[in-house]
């Protein structure tokens, strides 16, 4: 993690709300679950994720570099959210969670197949059975089709469910106007082998 990278991170989380609202297509997934148990939010920002999963009931713990953004997250959440700053690649999860997110963070990192692999590994090791990876990434330089590739290649326990496509529409910090943002929205479940 570059030092100055982290800052602008820490900058810009002093803004409320710096991306908006949740996505409606996660709520809708989130909230479709039979049962709401663990959910891990990795690159979780201010929370906006961590946020909606708490309300709808889930046990949440959202890691992020930004002590900015962890703490705004933990506050708002009345410390109901257990908040970790870390690296991604550098956590190592201690529980098991139904579901781990991963939502607008892989594209912020440069392209490291063995730090994604490790990391993968590490987060595939605390996910239950019939357990969720969701995975959200900007539309960009065919990133999600190279994160599908390396998922089915490496972890061939992951079974891919969908990929949807995703218009996000918010207000950045100081911006005039708002901004769109193409997101693809891929989902994993585990299966252990037999």
């Amino acid at each position: 993690m570059a030092t100055n990278q982290q800052k602008g991170w820490d900058e810009f989380y002093q803004h409320p709300d710096a991306f908006g609202a949740p996505y409606p297509e996660l709520n809708n997934f989130l909230e479709n679950l039979e049962q709401k148990r663990a959910l891990l939010d990795l690159g979780c920002g201010q929370g906006r994720n961590s946020m909606l999963a708490l309300k709808l009931g889930f046990q949440v713990t959202g890691v992020d570099y930004s002590a900015v953004g962890v703490d705004t997250m933990v506050t708002k959440s009345n410390h109901q959210i257990e908040g970790v700053v870390e690296d991604i690649y550098n956590y190592n999860p201690s529980n098991t969670f139904q579901v781990i997110l991963l939502d607008a963070v892989i594209h912020c990192q440069e392209e490291d197949r063995s730090k994604e692999i490790n990391m993968f590994k590490k987060l595939l090791s605390s996910l239950e059975n019939e357990g969720f990876l969701l995975i959200i990434t900007h539309q960009w330089d065919m990133r999600e089709t190279y994160l599908k590739e390396t998922i089915e290649k490496e972890f061939p326990q992951l079974k891919y469910q969908f990929n949807k496509h995703l218009e996000h529409f918010y207000f950045p910090p100081l911006a005039e106007e708002e901004h769109i943002m193409e997101m693809s929205f891929m989902c994993f479940k585990y299966q252990k082998n037999d």
